[in-house]
């Protein structure tokens, strides 16, 4: 603020000699060359600030903001993905819950995804656990298929030895 002070001070004190020359000038090619060099004054005076800045040190507090700014954003992704993550897998379970409800089945399932290309979360590998039929399963299979997008040996059933 101190700064800012002396500036003003400065731009008003070189404003208000160089308006006092121009006063007593003589006129003719005089005045004309008084005015350039009353005109300059003004100008290294409002201009100091900027001609005395350390570029060195700019150049460093840029860098270190921008290397904070990466930071951050390399942060915030990292929280927007685990936020994602624990809503896809939390809604993904609740959906294949409420399909296996309608089917009238009685089972639980857990949700593994990853990214896609795109960069969208999708769902890779559904583990389901219950006491089902084959031909529950399969009615089960062929919906998440459908409605997911899962290939079969995406689905497991947690008692199986195998994928179906």
């Amino acid at each position: 603020m101190e700064a800012l002070r002396n500036w003003l001070l400065a731009v008003l004190a070189v404003s208000l000699l160089t308006a006092i020359a121009q006063a007593v000038m003589p006129e003719g090619s005089v005045k004309a060359v008084g005015r350039l060099a009353c005109g300059l004054l003004v100008f290294l005076a409002v201009a100091r600030p900027v001609l005395g800045i350390d570029y060195t040190r700019l150049t460093s507090v840029i860098r270190s903001y921008t290397e904070l700014t990466q930071q951050m954003q390399s942060e915030l992704t990292g929280t927007k993905n685990s936020l994602t993550e624990s809503i896809i897998v939390r809604e993904t379970a609740a959906y294949i819950q409420d399909k296996t409800e309608a089917l009238g089945l009685d089972c639980t399932a857990a949700v593994e995804w990853d990214w896609s290309g795109d960069g969208l979360p999708i769902p890779v590998k559904v583990t389901v656990k219950g006491d089902l039929t084959a031909a529950e399963r399969e009615t089960l299979t062929d919906t998440l298929t459908q409605e997911l997008g899962l290939e079969r040996e995406e689905i497991v059933y947690a008692d199986d030895e195998e994928e179906p």
